[in-house]
Formats: C-alpha cells, structure tokens, sequence
C-alpha cells in the first residue's frame, strides 16, 4: 500500500513539525496540490520565518495522525459484538451517499450488503460525528450485535477482500524486511520508518482480524508486527 505524495509531506510535517518549502519541493510537481489540500483540511498551515517560507503541522493535523495510527495501539481483545451501520439515501444524493461510503471506509468497515455496513470495532462516536457532519440525521442507523462463532469466518469472507489484504501484508514484510538491512545507512532513518509503519497502520486498520484474539495464530500477521516492532525503535 504504497503512501501518496500528500501522505508522505503529511508524515514529514508531524516528524519535524517545521519543514521549509525548499525541501518539500523534492516532490516535483505534485507538492503544491497535496499542500494545497492538506491546508484546506487544517492539518497544515504556511508561515514565514526569518523571511523564509516553511510549513508546519496544525493541532488539527496531530490529533488526525494520532486517529490514523490509532490502529498501532490495539490490544488485539475483542469483545464479541460486530457492529452494523445501516443507511438510506436516495439515488438523487449519490454524491452524498459516495461520501458517506468513503468516510465509513476510512473507518475501516467492510461491505455485507448494499447500504449495510460492518466491523467489529466500537465506531459508535466516529459514526455520531459523521453524521452530525454530514448532516444525516435520521438516515443512520447503528447497531450491535453479539457474535455467532460458527458465522464469523463467513461474515468476513463476505465483508473483506481477504486476498488483498494479504497481498498487502506480504508486501508490506518484504519492504520492511529489506528496510531493515539499510536502515542503519539511511540518511534520515526515522523518516523512513515512519513512512512504512504509516502504511502498515492503514493496513491494519481495514483488517476486521486486527482485533481478534486468534491473531497470532496467523503467521503472515505475526510476521508484520515483530517487523513493525523492529521499526518502532528508529523513532522512538
């Protein structure tokens, strides 16, 4: 899952706060946009000093790195309830109904069915807040419901595209593992361990077996968390 220009300047600026412009120029042409967005989102903000121009991280963009990472602190304890989100918008607010899609997606929710949406995570605040954003009162509705164990495998085989996820994963142990045998002559090794531990946190965050008790039993997810754990020394 290989990060965009905008994701990569986002990660530079939460490194080291204060970044000139010069230096986020390395990324061509494309630099101007993905700054352009990250400041219309309020993660980012320009500011001169000592008439240079440098860019800078926002409290906003911080508490937005900290919600996309979030998937990184897991305790991998489920508490046996899927939880469902349910929506009815009609055709003539597609782009309404696209929003909503891509915001519950980001969220990490798989689809069971049409408008039917599903994750074993407890997203009942993030789905209240979309809501009130979206203005979609009344066209949401969530629920929780205990677990049936002889349907769990079913619901995900049916929610998630399991086989990309672990395309995703084996692609994700071969950069981190060929990473790690450079990292030491990197010029700048936490940058670099950021970029890829941010690609493994969005990995993570759409696998619907992130927080389920039998997760070490799974040897290529076991393999990406002693990789990712190797990472987390080069920043912290």
């Amino acid at each position: 899952m290989a990060l965009s220009p905008m994701e990569e300047i986002f990660i530079l600026l939460e490194d080291e706060k204060q970044v000139p412009a010069y230096r986020i120029n390395r990324w061509g042409k494309v630099a101007s946009g993905a700054l352009a967005k990250l400041k219309k989102l309020g993660w980012a903000q320009k500011n001169t000093k000592s008439s240079e121009t440098v860019y800078q991280i926002t409290p906003k963009g911080e508490k937005e790195i900290d919600r996309l990472l979030a998937s990184l602190k897991t305790t991998g304890k489920w508490d046996g309830k899927w939880r469902l989100v349910l929506f009815d918008i009609p055709e003539v607010q597609r782009d309404v109904r696209d929003r909503l899609r891509r915001a519950l997606k980001r969220l990490g929710l798989g689809i069971l069915q049409a408008s039917v949406w599903i994750t074993p995570n407890n997203i009942k605040n993030e789905v209240a807040e979309i809501e009130k954003r979206m203005s979609l009162t009344s066209k949401i509705k969530y629920f929780e419901i205990s677990r049936n164990t002889n349907l769990d495998q079913k619901i995900i085989e049916k929610a998630w595209n399991l086989g990309e996820l672990s395309d995703q994963y084996r692609k994700f142990n071969f950069n981190a593992e060929r990473l790690l045998k450079t990292l030491n002559r990197d010029p700048n090794p936490r940058f670099t361990a950021k970029k890829l531990i941010f690609e493994y946190a969005l990995i993570l965050k759409n696998d619907p077996i992130l927080v389920w008790e039998f997760r070490q039993k799974d040897q290529l997810r076991k393999a990406a968390n002693e990789l990712y754990l190797k990472l987390r020394k080069y920043i912290t």
